[in-house]
């Protein structure tokens, strides 16, 4: 029974993340939770309260509005004044990483779903335990891994999370190549499709995924390695850093044609 139980653990634990990943995604991030009667009912049933709250999404509309059909950052002036910019400011991974702020959230989340489900399967708290937290902290590292560098942002320290370097060496493997294709379907289509990111299983089954050779047909700019690395890491900084110096030079031009103007004006001499 032992065997059999461990043996179905993986596969059970791999479906948990994702459908944690899955909810999370679609109905707090994309606040589809708002539109769902069904759910807020729910929401009103367990927690005796008459009306359900309003979700924002915690910024991830506004990522959505700041990356582009490439996958790379938005640092244009029209989209650095606008107010969903100002939504994104002082956030250093622009809503994508998992910080140790959101990975203890998604713990609590794991705990809540899967308890029962590793009750029903004769799991002790112990094994239980170890189950949740190795499932939670490895959908961390392939997260940290994929998401904020396929955006440009920087690598994630451990102060700041799972370290994103951990698993950097399989950015170059077929498998993710699927994930990275996956993530950007979900963008080009904005946000109606593939809302799993790194443990696709539930849009398969509930027919939100969308293959690459559909989403392609719709991106606004050139995509693939060809014209873009996939995990080009720190471009967002090194875009805003290349745009303060050529304002700087540009201010300087327009500051030598004033002199230069300046200069040229006929010298007036009193009679």
């Amino acid at each position: 029974m032992d065997v059999a139980r461990w043996t179905l653990a993986a596969p059970t634990m791999y479906a948990m993340v994702s459908v944690n990943e899955y909810i999370t995604h679609r109905y707090y991030q994309h606040t589809e939770f708002n539109k769902n009667e069904t759910m807020k009912k729910v929401w009103c049933f367990f927690t005796r309260q008459t009306e359900a709250p309003k979700i924002g999404g915690g910024g991830h509309i506004e990522h959505h509005a700041e990356t582009l059909d490439d996958m790379s950052l938005r640092v244009d002036d029209k989209w650095m004044k606008s107010e969903p910019a100002r939504v994104l400011e002082g956030n250093t991974y622009r809503g994508t990483a998992f910080e140790w702020d959101i990975t203890g959230l998604m713990m609590v989340q794991m705990i809540v779903t899967c308890v029962p489900v590793l009750a029903t399967m004769g799991f002790s708290a112990g094994p239980m335990a170890a189950l949740i937290g190795a499932s939670t902290l490895a959908h961390a590292f392939v997260w940290n891994s994929l998401h904020p560098a396929m955006h440009g942002l920087n690598e994630v320290p451990l102060e700041r999370g799972v370290p994103s370097l951990a698993l950097a060496n399989l950015r170059d493997t077929k498998y993710y190549d699927y994930l990275y294709l996956n993530h950007a379907g979900h963008h080009v289509l904005s946000g109606q499709c593939n809302y799993n990111v790194c443990c696709p299983l539930v849009d398969h089954l509930l027919g939100t995924y969308v293959e690459p050779e559909v989403w392609m047909t719709k991106t606004r700019v050139s995509f693939g390695k060809e014209h873009r690395e996939f995990y080009p890491t720190g471009e967002y900084y090194r875009n805003l850093a290349a745009k303060a110096a050529g304002a700087v030079l540009e201010d300087a031009a327009a500051r030598d044609d004033d002199v230069a103007s300046s200069s040229d004006e006929p010298e007036l001499i009193p009679a």
